[in-house]
């Protein structure tokens, strides 16, 4: 009727599809978050392009999966701060968002067909789409076995994947994944790092948390760190060393140290910005910058007169990055 208001929903709606934004797929502004009055998330902000999987790495504690909930919408307060998906809010932009938790979703007592009848309705999905989905992204990720299958018949990590293909039914634009490795064993890992790498190709974002830290760094296109409810460092496993300013390890074995080979060698790696990443028993590991920084220390031990063997110098690995950060 003319002169009649559309509800502001619906205009929104219909704003969003006839006048689409050009944002980046996901973005958060400044959000912090309180548990029990600890401080959990602390001023961070996000951004992920399309056709990127990042990688949201941390000690346990520092808030990856709280952002996670925060992102896809699970957890809807409680928090300060801006989200948006494709530039919008995450209502409006439900359908464009898939999300898997750390816990299995599907129904134990429904077989898998009707699990995935059932969680393509969530979406708005009828019953020959959701199968259609469902039948394609099984094939993906290689979940062989029949629809009339139960999933209490499931091993583990079949378990894991259709809990995934239910998640993903309505071809979702940001895919997030909350710790999806956990309990995986190195052949059901490589399955969904291949199945997310696709996802990438098809121009999918895909943002997940994970503690399989050598994974992340050869799959990931970029790998976030936090540390103490911030953005440590963003980027590359090159990006984090020099963050870190540690671009190589230096293992080694040391005999017996006396108090006072103690105290020189701390107070020596202190003023030469080097850091004991690892001890236990006889063997070291040492932080440096350069190859004349590991030189200029090993003259240090000899001039002390500090018995040592060399045992290894290379660049570190993003696990051995981590004890860095705990020191920082």
């Amino acid at each position: 009727m003319a002169g009649k208001r559309i509800k502001s929903g619906l205009k929104e709606t219909v704003h969003k599809y006839l006048f689409p934004k050009k944002k980046n797929p996901v973005s958060a502004r400044k959000i912090n978050f309180s548990y029990d009055k600890k401080k959990i998330l602390r001023n961070f902000s996000f951004t992920a392009r399309t056709s990127q999987i990042i990688a949201i790495v941390g000690r346990s504690g520092e808030g990856k999966s709280t952002f996670l909930n925060i992102l896809s919408g699970s957890l809807t307060g409680g928090y300060s701060g801006k989200v948006a998906i494709n530039g919008y809010g995450k209502v409006l932009a439900r359908e464009d968002i898939g999300f898997v938790p750390q816990e299995i979703s599907i129904v134990p007592d429904l077989n898998i067909e009707d699990n995935i009848v059932f969680f393509g309705s969530l979406y708005g999905l009828s019953r020959s789409r959701s199968i259609e989905s469902g039948k394609e992204l099984m094939k993906i990720m290689e979940l062989d076995v029949p629809l009339s299958a139960n999933p209490a018949e499931l091993s583990g990590g079949q378990k894991v994947r259709l809990n995934i293909v239910v998640s993903f039914l309505h071809k979702p634009k940001v895919m997030i994944l909350d710790e999806p490795f956990v309990g995986l064993d190195f052949y059901n890992r490589k399955l969904l790092w291949h199945f997310l790498e696709h996802q990438r190709n098809r121009r999918k974002t895909v943002v997940i948390t994970t503690h399989m830290l050598t994974e992340a760094e050869i799959h990931s296109d970029r790998i976030v760190l936090l540390h103490r409810g911030r953005v440590f460092a963003d980027g590359k496993l090159k990006d984090i060393c020099r963050k870190l300013k540690t671009h190589f390890v230096l293992e080694m074995k040391m005999g017996s140290l006396n108090k006072r080979h103690k105290y020189d060698i701390a107070n020596y790696c202190v003023e030469h910005n080097i850091s004991l990443l690892d001890s236990f028993g006889s063997y070291k590991m040492f932080s440096v910058e350069s190859a004349g920084q590991k030189n200029y220390f090993l003259k240090f031990l000899e001039k002390n007169d500090i018995k040592y063997e060399e045992t290894g110098f290379r660049e570190p690995t993003l696990d051995e990055l981590f004890l860095k950060v705990k020191s920082v």
